[in-house]
């Protein structure tokens, strides 16, 4: 059985490598071993931050290997979607750093290829150690959503336009049923948002609208069981809202004063959406009883 398990698991993934190998006409080992050399430090923190995780976090080599169907968005999934949009978004982050350190020694067109093709292998290696872990199991919707972070950060290093007019941000703030700070699974505590920069759009850069961005987010509450005795329904939204250009506002104008420390901060704000910085629309709401004290 075991060796049926990993047939399966090596099909499922033939069109993620596939997806990868596409990314350029002339993939070839030359190159990929000068992108591991140009981004060895990215590529190896986040190697070792990946293995510290999987070992102390989610338990890898806890169970034979096995695949783990966790749905998509549904009220009795494990968080209602949001593990799928910070699979998206780790995979993203991941892409753009080792696209970072590439860039410094390469163009745009080998920077997105090979950053493409190293975080796809990352998220490969943690998706097949999930599958030894009594807590997750391989998933293949996981693996599409790696797959998804990983073509939008492709798409954005290889278009600078559309770099300048759409980020993927988080907005975290602890949330009250897991103590201290968890921005990787504290998913109560979590929004994901897609920001449209009015300063992208030509026509409005040079407006006092570039200071303005459009948002659409999701958020999901209450699906852990650590969250139980503070959220006694399970509830998901999505909404839109308008937000402040923290770059444009902050950042840009004042950079020769800030320096380095400016310098960093319009970085973060490109993947970071401080809460209070913008406003939210409900378009739509679900909820869900999971105790006998639940309002509905």
């Amino acid at each position: 059985m075991q060796i049926f398990a990993s047939l399966r698991c090596y099909v499922l993934i033939l069109p993620f490598i596939w997806s990868s190998a596409v990314l350029s006409e002339s993939i070839n080992w030359e190159d990929a071993k000068k992108s591991i050399f140009d981004a060895r430090y990215e590529i190896g923190a986040v190697a070792g931050g990946i293995t510290y995780l999987g070992v102390k976090e989610w338990n890898w080599g806890s169970a034979s290997f096995k695949f783990n169907d966790e749905g998509w968005f549904g009220m009795d999934t494990g968080s209602g979607g949001m593990d799928k949009l910070g699979h998206m978004y780790s995979s993203y982050l991941i892409a753009e750093a080792i696209g970072n350190g590439l860039s410094r020694n390469n163009d745009a067109d080998f920077s997105a290829t090979y950053s493409a093709l190293w975080a796809s292998s990352l998220m490969l290696y943690v998706e097949v150690f999930d599958g030894y872990s009594a807590d997750h199991g391989f998933s293949y919707e996981d693996v599409i959503f790696n797959s998804t972070g990983i073509a939008f950060s492709y798409l954005r290093t290889r278009n600078p336009k559309l770099k300048d007019l759409l980020d993927y941000r988080l907005d975290y703030r602890p949330s009250r049923g897991m103590k201290g700070f968890h921005p990787v699974t504290d998913y109560s505590g979590m929004r994901y948002l897609l920001a449209v920069k009015a300063a992208g759009v030509p026509s409005l850069r040079d407006t006092p609208l570039k200071y303005v961005e459009l948002n659409l987010g999701y958020m999901a509450q209450g699906f852990k069981t650590s969250d139980a005795p503070y959220f006694p329904e399970r509830k998901t939204e999505l909404f839109v809202g308008i937000s402040f250009n923290l770059d444009e506002l902050l950042f840009k104008p004042f950079s020769e004063n800030l320096g380095r420390v400016g310098k960093y901060a319009s970085t973060v704000s490109h993947y970071y959406q401080p809460r209070g910085t913008y406003t939210k629309t409900s378009l739509d709401k679900r909820r869900a009883c999971v105790t006998a004290s639940c309002p509905l």
